[in-house]
């Protein structure tokens, strides 16, 4: 029985290819359109991820990594000597506008690492390189984005605030949210960099002692400095919400995502409907032998989560496609978290569900007698 109603599917070549081109492209867009909201949203915590850290140290009116409160550098004893504290070292980001030797500017997204042991770089920078920086002058870029002010290589010299600047590296490092590369430097070497002041210390970096939990040190910190303390999640997730917040990119995805719901939903229902008013006299035949409503019902539920699943099948793949060939620092931010692809076939099938409901109350009603009818 179950055998013949995917025989009777598969039939009507015309319709049923309409509904899995259907439900694929939903399939498609949704869980596309997801990924590059995915994308987006960790690429504003690329540098959280980059300097990998156990716990940030902020002022308490900061509200994500890119909207940071320059503090005193007194801050940085007064969190090493919390209790649970192994260590801890300075980390700063500020913008600068660089200028190269062919009179090209642009503004640079400026770290200063721990002069000592340059914690918070990007596992990226080979430490042979790393090490470079403490020589005169030397700073080390990310490749993404330096085409700003004439993507200057290893060994070139520019111009920040004034001040010059060698290259000793290039990396390539996360792209960040925002359009500008970073540069990287030793904290010392930053302060010189930037406009005279007495507050360039953006955040403390810590790790905590071993078998302490990173939440209690985090409690420790707060109670005794006044400073926000951040695990790494829960500081990426602060981030990511503030940037959802206070943009549109929310809102924009979602209504994309929307409307492949709403296609895959209306494309379904309406070619299953057809099919089912097509194939009204083999019902009818069905039930006039002696098969019950349930039996029919479950029929037409077996075709609906068939044609879904197969959809849902290519469009997810489809998707995978557009993730394997799209490189990890292409203009493209694109990442498929399962719980995407899960939510996507919960979606698909719900509205699968629905659709052969819709169907399944004309079948139930349908008249044995109109297979004796002419």
């Amino acid at each position: 029985m179950y055998v013949l109603a995917l025989k009777m599917l598969c039939r009507d070549r015309i319709k049923f290819l309409t509904l899995i081109v259907g439900i694929a492209f939903a399939t498609l867009l949704i869980t596309q359109q997801g990924s590059i909201f995915c994308g987006l949203m960790l690429r504003t915590a690329s540098t959280i991820f980059d300097t990998n850290v156990p716990i940030w140290v902020t002022d308490p009116e900061v509200r994500s990594i890119n909207d940071s409160v320059a503090m005193k550098e007194d801050v940085l004893q007064r969190v090493r000597s919390v209790n649970g504290v192994e260590w801890a070292v300075p980390f700063s980001m500020n913008n600068a506008i660089a200028q190269s030797d062919k009179g090209e500017t642009g503004v640079v997204q400026l770290i200063g690492l721990d002069d000592e042991s340059l914690i918070g770089a990007p596992a990226e920078i080979p430490k042979a390189v790393l090490k470079r920086l403490n020589e005169p002058d030397a700073v080390i870029i990310t490749r993404s984005r330096s085409e700003n002010f004439g993507a200057p290589m290893e060994g070139d010299t520019f111009e920040i605030n004034d001040r010059r600047a060698r290259v000793v590296g290039v990396v390539d490092a996360s792209k960040n949210f925002t359009p500008f590369p970073s540069l990287y430097s030793t904290h010392s070497k930053a302060l010189l960099f930037l406009p005279p002041g007495y507050k360039y210390l953006n955040f403390v970096l810590v790790k905590p002692k071993s078998g302490i939990d990173p939440a209690r040190v985090c409690r420790n910190i707060q109670e005794s400095t006044g400073l926000q303390a951040f695990q790494q999640w829960d500081f990426v997730w602060k981030t990511m919400i503030y940037w959802g917040k206070n943009t549109g990119i929310p809102i924009n995805f979602g209504i994309t995502v929307l409307l492949g719901i709403i296609v895959g939903a209306a494309i379904t229902a309406q070619t299953l409907y057809t099919f089912m008013i097509e194939n009204i006299r083999q019902l009818g035949t069905f039930k006039a032998i002696g098969i019950s409503n349930w039996q029919l019902a479950s029929m037409v539920m077996l075709q609906g989560l068939s044609v879904g699943l197969i959809g849902f099948g290519i469009g997810a793949g489809l998707c995978s496609v557009v993730g394997l060939i799209n490189p990890r620092n292409s203009e493209l931010a694109y990442y498929t978290p399962q719980e995407l692809v899960i939510m996507a076939l919960g979606v698909v099938l719900t509205f699968c569900v629905l659709s052969s409901l819709l169907s399944i109350r004309k079948v139930v009603t349908v008249d044995p007698a109109l297979v004796f009818r002419g």
